[in-house]
């Protein structure tokens, strides 16, 4: 088995808790539960919702990461905006070749780390 970067993750009980905390981003983004499994790289988030960890899958760990990544960069150049942030990613993005966020994230876990790069340049961008 390929070892993640964080030996914790492996821990059901840490894999529980980052399956609550990427599914409650997800729900706060608006995203249907089918896409909720498409970007996390599984087939139903059914067991996730009745308080099963994520699998100790580090295709699945790195994803759910990088969205939580990306609800950390949408915070902070929205902070007193929920309502912009998750519109934010269903309109198109001039660094994204006119395509939304979503979509994008949608096409994998490269598109996933795309948009990521994207926020947080733009992050850093606003702060300078």
């Amino acid at each position: 088995m390929t070892r993640t970067l964080l030996p914790e993750l492996h821990s059901p009980a840490t894999r529980q808790a980052l399956a609550e905390a990427v599914l409650t981003v997800l729900d706060a983004w608006g995203i249907h539960p089918a896409k909720q499994a498409e970007l996390l790289g599984l087939a139903d988030i059914a067991p996730l919702r009745q308080g099963q960890p994520l699998p100790d899958d580090p295709g699945v760990l790195e994803r759910a990461g990088h969205l939580l990544g990306i609800e950390r960069a949408l915070k902070q150049l929205y902070p007193d905006d929920p309502a912009s942030r998750h519109a934010s990613l269903m309109l198109p993005a001039a660094g994204l070749d006119g395509h939304p966020p979503l979509l994008v994230m949608l096409s994998g876990v490269e598109g996933i780390k795309r948009v990521r790069a994207l926020l947080e340049s733009a992050r850093k961008t606003d702060r300078e």
